[in-house]
């Protein structure tokens, strides 16, 4: 339709349009939400796992459960446990934030998935450490 238009000597204007019908500046503005997006979902997620550790910490400290990762089940009761959770949630956040300016879909993606995986890992442990409290 833009090409008639042209054809009949009227101009459009390339770009988006707000209720108004004048175009919108919309780069600057479309580049400041998704950043603003990305870095929200990048908080939340590092706060989440933030979360899992001090959760994981107290339960494995009180002795309610033990750590069924054994990778790092020899350090779940000692502060460097959340150290290094806090540690990779910060550098895994800033790692997406880079890789955004190149790949936004994709680190967009990762990090909606980390955060929903963050998510549920709280709930099954919360969820856990009810069980165990209906139980005693």
């Amino acid at each position: 339709m833009k090409l008639w238009f042209q054809h009949v000597g009227v101009d459009v204007p390339d770009g988006p349009h707000d209720a108004s019908g004048q175009a919108d500046d919309s780069a600057d503005r479309k580049s400041f939400v998704s950043y603003r997006g990305i870095m929200q979902i990048i908080i939340l997620f590092c706060s989440l796992e933030i979360m899992d550790a001090l959760v994981t910490y107290w339960a494995v400290n009180k002795g309610l459960v033990w750590e069924g990762n054994h990778l790092i089940a020899q350090m779940v009761g000692q502060w460097s446990f959340i150290l290094l959770k806090f540690l990779g949630a910060i550098l895994s956040g800033l790692i997406l934030r880079i890789l955004y300016v190149h790949f936004p879909k994709i680190s967009m993606t990762a990090a909606v998935g980390i955060a929903l995986f963050y998510g549920a890992v709280l709930v099954w442990n919360s969820s856990m450490l009810i069980n165990i409290a209906l139980l005693r």
